[in-house]
């Protein structure tokens, strides 16, 4: 069969080779794009229509118990319990896991939990969820590294040079633990409006992940707020819609997902309830996002058993 069968008898193949290398470029460069909603704003609805997925994130006060001999001060798993989430995981029909055990990381009563104490205990509750929940694809929050970005915020005199160092040593303990969760999960929250250093930061962790975990898919952690920085001008402000469009472009640019995540209060303490004028600005900046990229949006729904 000729290459090209349905070409006008005039025209030469060979000219639209370039045309043909081009569009298989592009068809080689597009990649799914997943974007998880672990919003809390008061009365959110479903979001699933708008090609937003599920994803069950469990936080560190139901996975971690007080150890009872006393000795551990960061605590112990709460296996029964993270037995029952890994179920009910399982019974709602969530696949993608992303659990936030945050404490571990840091020292506590003078303790260090060490980099293969971690490992061990975040094998554990892995499996307990793989045993509960087969499609379970799991991971923890901050793996495999410290937010680069608030690193930065906390540091606004020190060099770039320095607070790469600083970050490269508060994430090394996570490697063990990063190396068997199913995928990356790290933090970028915004500390300010700066784009061009958040973007900067987000490809230097990027780059990191692709370099010592090169076979793993990387969904990352964004918020439609300012991150809840100590003495940040912005704390907990809502980011305008066209700086948020822009992140998520950049996030899609690196990443393979986000997890779009919140609580439910703005920077006065307050309530935020769904139909604020300020998430809805957000998540119109959303939609034109997927909109413009349909083709590309993964969409991963509920398969209950």
């Amino acid at each position: 069969m000729a290459l090209f069968p349905y070409l006008p008898k005039n025209m030469k193949p060979n000219r639209l080779l370039p045309l043909v290398l081009l569009l298989t470029a592009l068809s080689a460069h597009a990649k799914d794009f997943i974007i998880y909603d672990r919003m809390d704003y008061v009365g959110k609805p479903d979001l699933t229509a708008d090609k937003l997925s599920k994803v069950f994130l469990v936080y560190e006060s139901e996975l971690v118990k007080p150890d009872p001999t006393g000795k551990r001060k960061h605590g112990v798993l709460n296996e029964a319990r993270i037995r029952e989430l890994a179920k009910q995981s399982r019974r709602e029909g969530y696949r993608t896991i992303s659990t936030d055990i945050e404490s571990w990381f840091a020292e506590k009563d003078g303790q260090l939990l060490t980099p293969d104490e971690l490992r061990t205990d975040f094998a554990r509750m892995y499996q307990i969820f793989r045993e509960e929940n087969p499609r379970a694809f799991i991971s923890n929050y901050g793996m495999p590294s410290e937010h680069l970005h608030g690193i930065r915020h906390y540091r606004p005199n020190v060099n770039n040079e320095a607070i790469l160092a600083k970050w490269r040593q508060v994430s090394k303990r996570r490697a063990p633990t990063a190396a068997i969760s199913d995928y990356a999960n790290p933090v970028f929250y915004i500390t300010s409006p700066d784009l061009v250093q958040w973007e900067k930061d987000v490809k230097t962790a990027v780059d990191d992940i692709h370099q010592r975990f090169p076979n793993k898919k990387i969904i990352g952690y964004i918020w439609p707020q300012y991150y809840s920085a100590t003495n940040s001008p912005y704390f907990k402000q809502f980011i305008d819609p066209v700086r948020w469009r822009k992140m998520l472009e950049i996030s899609k640019k690196y990443t393979d997902g986000v997890i779009i995540w919140s609580d439910k209060r703005d920077e006065n303490n307050q309530i935020v309830r769904w139909n604020d004028p300020r998430i809805q600005a957000t998540m119109k900046a959303t939609q034109a996002f997927i909109n413009a990229n349909a083709k590309e949006i993964k969409v991963e729904g509920l398969q209950k058993y």
